[in-house]
């Protein structure tokens, strides 16, 4: 369509596409930019670079520059859902989970039957927290294409926030079996059976979960967490808590069943690696740009725990008390009971403030 009107235009966007291929993103790059300043007053041309501007930042995880461009294309063609679908990968990394619904629904309205865009709508919409219908929608994705095995990697991931080890297993094994070159795939599979042998062994799942609703609004999921100071493994507390709490819940539990009386900001790590950024979930106000996950918007339950049933907590970032939380059972329980709850305490907790 651009090179019938502009027939120059050819040569600069075989060049670009080239250099895509070649994995040569900064010069793809300096070429669309090239476009947009050259063919400014061609609309089209601007919202073609855009948009493949904001694809190539977004494989770069430059996530302010993807978003930045993508939206100047869909300013230009608002109905267009491959847009809308770039939009809301953005927003999913980010874990703006309802901005990110919202892009994906508008993609899945104008192509219903768009297995990746399905994917996207249902991976965002078992982010938020509601678990059963994020995994209506992946398997609606799978039926229509059964051999994404990017589908069947999303499909093992959710299985496994939920421990549905056996599903986990099943979905990430036949990722790999039709993708054995996808590097994700294979990653996720050896942390499903890593993760499920452990579970197995100590006998960790009393109950094999369900994301069906229950029919009983006090059938809960309990987690168990075995909560140590990093530098003092003998001092411990194992709290209980609701699957559909927040984790920043799970923050309040430790801040009290360790003696705590003065607030600080903190950071889940749950990938177990310090300072991770990428799964890092921090208190409020920790950060002024708006950018990072928060506690207080991810539920216990959908945690991605694939990593291993270890990650790491800071509290107080001045004197950095660091933590080892170990997730030790789940079961199912009818309850009215209050959670979170601290179940066992081992030592006593050293002062807050410790004396110079």
């Amino acid at each position: 369509m651009i090179n019938k009107d502009v027939p120059e235009l050819q040569s600069i966007w075989d060049e670009a596409r080239v250099s895509i291929e070649q994995g040569d993103y900064d010069k793809a790059i300096e070429t669309y930019r090239y476009i947009l300043i050259r063919y400014s007053d061609y609309p089209i041309a601007v919202e073609y670079a855009n948009a493949y501007l904001g694809d190539i930042f977004l494989t770069l995880r430059q996530l302010s520059a993807a978003e930045n461009h993508i939206k100047k294309a869909i300013s230009l063609e608002p109905d267009k859902p491959s847009y809308r679908y770039i939009l809301g990968f953005i927003y999913s990394i980010e874990q703006r989970w309802n901005d990110a619904i919202l892009q994906f629904e508008k993609a899945v309205e104008k192509e219903p039957g768009n297995g990746e865009y399905l994917r996207g709508l249902g991976w965002a919409i078992h982010g938020s927290g509601d678990v059963a219908k994020g995994l209506s929608y992946l398997e609606k994705a799978h039926h229509l294409q059964p051999a994404n095995a990017n589908i069947l990697t999303d499909l093992a991931v959710a299985h496994l926030s939920s421990l549905n080890i056996e599903e986990a297993s099943e979905y990430a094994e036949k990722a790999v079996r039709i993708d054995p070159t996808n590097a994700v795939a294979q990653d996720v599979l050896k942390k499903v059976l890593s993760f499920g042998k452990g579970f197995r062994q100590r006998g960790m799942i009393t109950e094999k979960a369900s994301t069906k609703p229950s029919a009983y609004t006090d059938t809960h999921f309990i987690y168990r967490f075995k909560v140590s100071l990093r530098d003092r493994p003998d001092i411990w507390r194992i709290i209980d808590i609701k699957g559909n709490q927040m984790l920043s819940s799970l923050h309040k539990a430790v801040f009290k069943a360790f003696d705590r009386f003065e607030e600080h900001q903190y950071s889940f790590f749950l990938s177990n690696n310090y300072y991770d950024k990428e799964t890092e979930f921090t208190s409020p106000g920790s950060d002024t740009s708006g950018k990072r996950k928060l506690a207080t918007r991810i539920r216990i339950d959908s945690l991605a725990l694939y990593g291993g049933p270890k990650f790491l907590y800071l509290f107080d970032y001045g004197d950095e008390w660091w933590h080892e939380v170990e997730l030790i059972g789940v079961t199912k329980k009818v309850t009215r009971a209050s959670y979170p709850r601290v179940v066992k305490k081992q030592g006593k907790p050293p002062p807050q403030h410790p004396k110079d």
